[in-house]
């Protein structure tokens, strides 16, 4: 491999050094909404548009996320080594969406049947909040599947595993760019369906209900996705 010369860093990348080195070190924590853009750009000197660069790669990286007519906030699930272990492997040559379906279904089945056993109220209206958002997303495929994937992540939190919550946040982001034909795939009604039923099920504190739902979930969307692809 040729080596190239090293670029000097751009004032963008200043400004998200910075930003990394606040979140990593709590003093902005998961779900904190973060200043605005023009006061990003008076705290740091800059323009608003090397912020907005920033900005942007944070939350294509799932760091930071942009709630319309809210703000920006920094991502509820947010290991401490998000920076140094999660985006290593998403450098690894992705894997088979079926297979990586599969993967889910396993880790997803489990933590449905945890999350009826311990989920708090804030777990279930996080979930509550991501099914609304859902409700109300239908007929924009990109963002009901990002609505979609943070339902899942809602459930992984109830887990109250750390573990679970790591495995799942790498897994949504090696399917990020995947959900979107997954929905156009499977239209709307089929995650909005069990999506409800699933979060019925951990409300009424059924686990068993709970993971069945979300093996039945899962294990169609596997089908689907075998049967476009002729496998």
């Amino acid at each position: 491999m040729a080596i190239k010369p090293i670029k000097r860093k751009t004032v963008s990348d200043e400004v998200l050094e910075q930003i990394k080195d606040n979140i990593i070190s709590g003093e902005w924590a998961p779900g904190t909404k973060i200043p605005g853009e023009m006061d990003l750009a008076e705290m740091f000197g800059v323009s608003r548009v090397s912020i907005r660069q920033a900005i942007h790669r944070l939350v294509g990286m799932g760091v930071l996320t942009i709630r319309r007519g809210e703000g920006t906030f920094v991502s509820e699930v947010l290991p401490k080594d998000y920076f140094n272990a999660l985006l290593p492997v998403l450098m690894i040559e992705a894997a088979d969406l079926a297979e990586t379906l599969e993967f889910r279904a396993m880790i997803e089945i489990e933590s449905a049947r945890f999350a009826a056993r311990r989920a708090t109220d804030e777990d279930i209206s996080r979930m509550e909040k991501a099914l609304a958002n859902m409700k109300k997303c239908q007929g924009n495929y990109k963002e009901f599947a990002i609505e979609d994937l943070n339902f899942h992540t809602a459930i992984a939190l109830a887990t109250h595993n750390s573990v679970v919550v790591k495995v799942t946040t790498i897994l949504h982001d090696m399917l990020k760019d995947s959900m979107e034909e997954i929905v156009r795939l499977r239209g709307f009604q089929d995650g909005l369906h069990y999506h409800a039923r699933i979060l019925d099920a951990i409300k009424n504190r059924d686990a068993v209900a709970a993971a069945e739902l979300m093996k039945e979930h899962i294990v169609a969307a596997i089908k689907d996705v075998r049967k476009k692809s002729g496998l």
